[in-house]
Order: structure tokens, then C-alpha cells, then sequence
């Protein structure tokens, strides 16, 4: 198992609860913050340590010593008790804020008051179910998740690469995505005859050949549409 770290969830709605269990099941240790007594309870037999509090009290968030934590989850819903609570813990020395939002507008403003990643759960699901959609009906073989909006694909290459160089392709200036990768191989089916990881500009693709392609989620589903069209 991976190093144990420590991490601290602030917010114990579906979301949080599920960062709670998640992190919990992979052995690290977790604190879980609410509250709703309910709340707390309910976590109380999976996270390491849970405890009732109101996040928007500093003077509460200060007896947790939550600088000590590696990553500070704040997954509260309410928007001004969200603003509060992030202030809160840039006050009081926590160097990593994971924030969930719920717009746009909610991002601004939580990642000028410290916040380092935000996190968009209804956008970033929609997001990942559309390229799953997207990836079902076409040639992509893997997906992995790089970040809430992006990903690295696995497909066949697209007929604007075919008998093209990398560089003549041009698929960063045209669809903001980069090869990282390519598999060669002969034949449709066939075993990869080599793996260049990557690939230099002048590298000219087969109509066989498998290529990784990094992106965000938009600009990868762009791919895969063109490459349907043609």
C-alpha cells in the first residue's frame, strides 16, 4: 500500500462522506468533520476520527489542527459557510483546500481566498459520462482520469494522422490535445510491434497504429467526433 497520509473532511453530505469512505478503504488516515451529529455518527465506524463541529467557527477548526493534515476536504454545500470555512483554514496555516463548488462563480471566489483545487461534482460527472458516451460509440480502447477535466485516451489512430507526420497532423493547434504515445502494429487486432513514448514530430502514423492522446475532456470528445465524421 501507498504511504499513509492524513486527510480531513469537512462536510459529510454524498460527496464528502464518499471522499471520507474512499480514502478511509485505501488506509489513510481520516478525519471527518460535521455538524450534524447524524452525520458524524455515520462515519464514526469508517473514518478514523470524527468529530462534531461548526466549520464557520475558527476558533472550533483551530482545536482540530488542521494544518497538520496533508489535504483539508471542504465539501460544505452552503456557499457562505463554504467562503468562511476556507477562509478559516488559510488562517489558520492549512496549505493544501480541496473546495467543492457549485458554479463558476463559487470557483472565483474560494480559489482567491486559498483554495488550491476545486472540485465540481455535477459538472465534472457530466463531463466524464459524455466521454464514456462518446468513447462507446467510437475506437477508444482506454480512459484514463488525469484531473476533473481531463484525460488521456486510448484510440485507433484518427484519419487525420494516417500517413501524416505528428507534426503535419498538428493536433495541438487544431484540437488542443498532445500524442504522448503510440503502438505500432501491422495489422488491425494484431499485438503492438513496439511502444514509442513520446514520439518525435516527424514520426508518420500507420492506419493501424494505436495512439495516447492527452486533453481536456472537451477538446478529446472534438477529436472523436471528427474522427467519426470522416
Amino acid at each position: 500500500m501507498a504511504e499513509r497520509e492524513s486527510y480531513a473532511v469537512i462536510g459529510l453530505g454524498l460527496f464528502g462522506s464518499a471522499i471520507a469512505r474512499t480514502l478511509a478503504s485505501m488506509g489513510h488516515f481520516v478525519l471527518a468533520v460535521d455538524r450534524r451529529l447524524g452525520a458524524v455518527e455515520a462515519l464514526g465506524s469508517v473514518a478514523t476520527e470524527a468529530v462534531q463541529a461548526d466549520a464557520t467557527d475558527r476558533a472550533a477548526l483551530e482545536l482540530l489542527q488542521l494544518h497538520r493534515y496533508s489535504v483539508v476536504f471542504n465539501t460544505i454545500g452552503d456557499l457562505s459557510a463554504s467562503i468562511l470555512c476556507t477562509l478559516a483554514l488559510r488562517e489558520l496555516g492549512v496549505k493544501r483546500i480541496f473546495a467543492k463548488i457549485n458554479s463558476p462563480q463559487q470557483r472565483r471566489i474560494l480559489t482567491r481566498l486559498g483554495a488550491e483545487v476545486t472540485l465540481f461534482p455535477e459538472q465534472d460527472m457530466g463531463e466524464r459520462v459524455a466521454l464514456q458516451v462518446a468513447a462507446s460509440s467510437s475506437t477508444v480502447t482506454t480512459q484514463l482520469d488525469l484531473a476533473p477535466h481531463s484525460s488521456i485516451i486510448e484510440i485507433l489512430a484518427p484519419p487525420v494522422l494516417v500517413n501524416r507526420t505528428l507534426a503535419e497532423a498538428d493536433l495541438r493547434r487544431r484540437f488542443g490535445v498532445t500524442v504522448i504515445a503510440v503502438k505500432r502494429r501491422r495489422a488491425a487486432g494484431e499485438l503492438p510491434t513496439e511502444v514509442v513514448v513520446s514520439p518525435p514530430a516527424d514520426m508518420v502514423i500507420g492506419p493501424h497504429d494505436l495512439i495516447m492522446v492527452a486533453g481536456s475532456n472537451n477538446a478529446l470528445m472534438e477529436l472523436q467526433h471528427v474522427e467519426r465524421r470522416r
